[in-house]
């Protein structure tokens, strides 16, 4: 990886965290484009952020022509590090004397981009060969509620966290003590979905003895529960945001918080949300 390339990156990403880690930062619009890039690594994540952050759809220019699109002339790419498999310098290398690596690699949103003259250009999924991974058009329905909440719940079994119901205080819609979640008895099935999750995230990350403070727990629960209810497309969920919409931590805390968030959220996404198989 040309030095230069990579170091000009490094220094984005490390204002790009400072600016965020700033007292009372919004972190909304980043946790919006993190849905839209939810299988991307933290870094490119923010990187796409830091460079085009009302970027939607992504792919490189090679598979955007594959799907029938040309990127249009004087288009800046939008740079993210591309995993590469590296040989090692021995004489006597074989395929399994390699490493990891990674290289600069440069994509470009569905706004850059035209269709072809004289093909059919629509697509529902790609997958772009730099990243792996699969960019999803919004043309496949989310699953109802309480087919999530049945999901969730077989989640939960197989993490051999108990649920039980409860006539809680108004207002209060649910806690956990890491091994069992209590959850207010007779919500709608979108709230109890959203308090499931918000709970299930406070089990899975905040009870392995290494316990943040409150309001680094509340704002890694809410972000998740963001996170999962925007890919299911789940309206009036958000019961309080308010951890997410004014941040109060440091840029160390912000990076470890977020890749937390991601890989949460991530875990969670692959048990609830169907992905449609890439043309």
């Amino acid at each position: 990886m040309n030095s230069n390339t990579k170091k000009t990156l490094d220094d984005l990403l490390t204002t790009l965290a400072d600016q965020l880690a700033e007292p009372g930062h919004n972190l909304m619009p980043l946790l919006r484009l993190m849905t839209r890039f939810s299988k991307y690594s933290l870094a490119n994540q923010l990187l796409i952020y830091a460079q085009r952050p009302d970027a939607t759809r992504v792919l490189g220019f090679r598979t955007w022509r594959n799907a029938g699109y040309i990127v249009r002339k004087g288009e800046k790419g939008i740079a993210i590090y591309a995993p590469m498999r590296i040989r090692n310098d021995t004489t006597d290398a074989t395929d399994s004397d390699t490493r990891l690596g990674f290289h600069v690699a440069y994509l470009f949103d569905i706004t850059q981009v035209e269709p072809l003259t004289g093909t059919a250009a629509a697509i529902t999924t790609v997958t772009a060969p730099a990243t792996g991974a699969t960019t999803i058009l919004p043309d496949v329905a989310p699953p109802a509620p309480l087919a999530c909440l049945e999901s969730l719940k077989t989640f939960l079994a197989t993490e051999f966290i108990n649920l039980v119901y409860a006539q809680l205080a108004p207002g209060h819609f649910g806690f956990t003590d890491g091994k069992t979640i209590t959850c207010a008895a007779g919500l709608a099935p979108h709230i109890e979905f959203a308090t499931l999750v918000h709970e299930t995230t406070h089990s899975l990350m905040h009870f392995d003895g290494s316990r943040p403070d409150i309001t680094t727990r509340e704002t890694e629960a809410e972000a998740v529960t963001y996170l999962i209810c925007e890919q299911l497309q789940l309206a009036d969920t958000h019961l309080s945001i308010d951890y997410i919409r004014s941040y109060r931590g440091t840029t160390g805390t912000l990076r470890g918080s977020l890749e937390r968030i991601r890989t949460t959220a991530q875990r969670l996404a692959a048990m609830l949300i169907p992905t449609p198989e890439a043309v």
